[in-house]
């Protein structure tokens, strides 16, 4: 017996050892051409890697923090070795178990020179894409399109929606491709279409009344072409929103403008969240919103409601159930006297009212509010009689470019704690460093109204 324990555990010391040879040679091999990589990044600007309370959900993620680097090399060669727990994201190269394959996989994830990865999506949903990634389809909203344009993404994109089509100033070049529908609806869609394009990846998401729309879009995609893959992102929900762009710069290798741009957005949206910190719950602005029709709100985990809590208010219907992310529910007239709002908001749609980048003319956004004013019964609710109803485009806050809404709403909240916010100037260094385009929001556009605050929609 003594032998045989011996024997076992010498053969376990090899197995051991052997493990260990080869993960150093590995680390040998990578560590050798690493420094040249990591120079040349340096080199160019490269933003260090942001902090985040995420886990970077990309297999190759070993220690499960927000990015992929060498401790990932390290943490799995220390699982391989039996030193350390393993975790599900330490199968890099997700062929069930964890080898010096996958400590191999990291290190070119890492180089940017692996030819596939795998993550999960928004949706929970695990993907495997074959890179590089060459030809995409938008079948979604703007979201998308202005994501992959500020990582500087877009001379991958090959077709994209009606809504992408309709906005030729934000998109110069993306807006002259050809369409696939006119947007992320199971039935609005032109799958054929999207065949012919022959993509590597498709982008979609749920909607606002349908947030489960992706799972018909996936399987019509899928049964038409197993080999496209179609990844679930909204890119525009605070709590998701950061890892998707992260997620995104690895699929195009364009880490070093996603971090940018995710710094850019903790910047702004870090300064509001510190200043409303200390607000005590019992003296939030409470907040009614409405989304593309009239008396259509969200509840509670919505991400509509998410908006406001970011900026500091509280949403007085927050007791409604929650029934998705981007789930709208109709409430009556009554139910908002009756909870009596400090601040109202009401987000336009384009199918709605004319406003955005394309119109210099406040006429649909002023006539708005004023209706909103005039609503019966509403001249004794607080919002209305103090005149603190603003009308948006709902794409200042539901679209990529949230922050911009966010900042609009904490000034509208609480106006003495941020006087010197200025929404306009953040939305125009997002146009002017991440969309690149030759836009003077001081001149032209129309995105929020308010008589005293903002005259002229700007």
């Amino acid at each position: 017996m003594k032998t045989e324990k011996r024997s076992f555990g010498n053969s376990f010391s090899k197995k051991r050892f052997a493990l260990g040879a080869i993960a150093i040679v590995l680390c040998s091999v990578l560590l050798a051409a690493l420094p040249a990589a990591i120079a040349a990044e340096q080199a160019s600007g490269a933003a260090e890697a942001p902090e985040g309370n995420y886990i970077l959900k990309i297999y190759g993620n070993a220690n499960e923090d927000n990015t992929i680097d060498m401790r990932d090399f390290t943490f799995t060669a220390r699982i391989i070795l039996g030193l350390e727990e393993e975790t599900a994201l330490a199968d890099a190269n997700y062929d069930g178990e964890v080898t010096v394959l996958d400590m191999t996989q990291i290190g070119l994830i890492i180089l940017g020179r692996e030819r596939e990865l795998t993550l999960i999506d928004s949706a929970n949903r695990t993907v495997t894409i074959s890179k590089p990634v060459e030809r995409v389809v938008i079948a979604y909203w703007i979201d998308a399109a202005m994501t992959l344009q500020a990582l500087k993404a877009e001379d991958t994109v090959v077709g994209v929606t009606e809504v992408v089509v309709d906005e030729p100033i934000l998109f110069p070049e993306l807006s002259g491709l050809p369409s696939v529908g006119s947007g992320p609806i199971p039935d609005a869609l032109d799958y054929e279409k999207i065949l012919e394009l022959e993509p590597d990846v498709v982008f979609t998401g749920g909607t606002s009344m349908d947030p489960t729309s992706y799972e018909e879009i996936i399987k019509r995609i899928r049964s038409l072409d197993p080999s496209i893959q179609v990844i679930c992102f909204t890119f525009c929900a605070p709590s998701l929103y950061t890892e998707e762009v992260k997620k995104t710069g690895y699929l195009f290798d364009r880490s070093r403008e996603a971090d940018e741009l995710i710094d850019f957005f903790e910047e702004h949206l870090n300064e509001i969240e510190e200043t409303v910190s200390d607000i005590p719950e019992d003296e939030r602005a409470e907040v009614y919103t409405e989304f593309f029709w009239d008396y259509y709100t969200s509840g509670e985990g919505s991400v509509f409601s998410s908006y406001i809590e970011t900026a500091g208010g509280k949403n007085v219907f927050d007791d409604l159930p929650s029934y998705g992310d981007y789930y709208l529910v109709e409430v009556g007239r009554e139910d908002v006297i009756t909870r009596n709002p400090e601040v109202m908001l009401f987000h336009a749609g384009m199918s709605i009212v004319t406003m955005g980048y394309q119109t210099d003319d406040v006429t649909a956004l002023r006539d708005k509010r004023e209706n909103i004013m005039n609503r019966d019964g509403f001249a004794n609710v607080d919002a209305v009689d103090s005149g603190r109803v603003y009308t948006c485009h709902s794409n200042i806050i539901l679209s990529a470019i949230y922050p911009v809404g966010v900042a609009y709403y904490a000034k509208w909240f609480y106006p003495e704690k941020f006087s010197e916010l200025d929404p306009n100037a953040i939305h125009q260094e997002y146009l002017d460093r991440f969309m690149r385009i030759d836009y003077d929001l001081n001149e032209h556009g129309v995105f929020v109204y308010h008589p005293e605050q903002h005259p002229d929609g700007r």
